[in-house]
């Protein structure tokens, strides 16, 4: 991702939302519709088809807000990652109006966390590899943890503890989690709520299911000169990519880069 496109819209938060994650959510609408099938591109995967909250309408301003409703996980890989698989977006950006607009399809929202510290006069960040054991497309890729759907309840925070627990065995301390933004996958149509949590020191995370081998720490792309200069040429997720770019992006206007 360090000095290459990102293949996402990203939409930053307003200073006035990074102390709220909740501020991003708009209204939910609609019930949970009956669950539908795997499409048989996905057969064989390890995967199971949970509840979920698909973006309705991304509104940028005056307030960063995703107006939701609920849906099931089995239909956002039929109607989104469907597209990423098949390369339907792969040479051809999708059309603008679709960035924002969730209509005909199950644009399940996604929650990436980017748990950041201080080493060295550089700000690092939580990341791991891939595991193949759902979308093998991915495997080896680097992901920031925690990282997953947003799912019942209906809270960021909420979302990001139990993630956070399960992934990296870490604790999530009341009012340490900041909103950085909300990026759309411009490869499958998903939107990424994106957050930010700061800890004294490298955490003694532990590794969880989802990721593969050791926990690696990778330098923040504050700026061309910095820690982006010396970051390793790997290949991040989408939203693991979006995700470092909007963190970067609050610490250096709040002036700790």
């Amino acid at each position: 991702m360090f000095g290459q496109a990102i293949r996402a819209a990203m939409y930053p938060a307003p200073r006035d939302q990074w102390q709220d994650p909740e501020s991003v959510l708009g209204r939910l609408v609609g019930a949970l519709p009956p669950p539908g099938a795997l499409h048989p591109l996905f057969r064989g995967r390890d995967l199971f088809n949970g509840p979920i909250y698909a973006m309705l309408r991304l509104h940028p301003r005056p307030r960063l807000m995703l107006d939701c409703r609920p849906g099931w996980y089995f239909d956002s890989m039929n109607t989104c990652e469907r597209l990423e698989l098949e390369g339907r977006y792969r040479n051809t950006p999708p059309p603008h109006p679709l960035w924002r607009d969730g209509a005909g399809r199950t644009a399940g929202i996604g929650i990436s966390t980017v748990v950041a510290w201080r080493e060295g006069g550089t700000w690092m960040a939580l990341a791991g590899r891939v595991q193949p054991k759902s979308m093998p497309e991915r495997a080896g890729q680097i992901h920031v943890a925690p990282s997953g759907m947003f799912a019942p309840p209906f809270s960021v925070a909420e979302n990001v503890r139990r993630e956070l627990l399960e992934e990296t065995g870490l604790a999530l301390e009341p009012g340490a989690l900041q909103l950085t933004g909300v990026a759309v996958n411009l490869l499958n149509l998903r939107p990424e709520i994106c957050t930010l949590l700061i800890t004294d020191g490298r955490p003694a995370a532990v590794a969880g299911e989802e990721f593969q081998g050791p926990w690696m720490a990778i330098p923040l792309p504050i700026n061309a000169a910095g820690p982006a200069a010396r970051a390793p040429r790997e290949t991040f997720t989408v939203p693991a990519a979006a995700a470092l770019r909007l963190a970067a992006r609050l610490l250096c206007a709040r002036g700790r880069a």
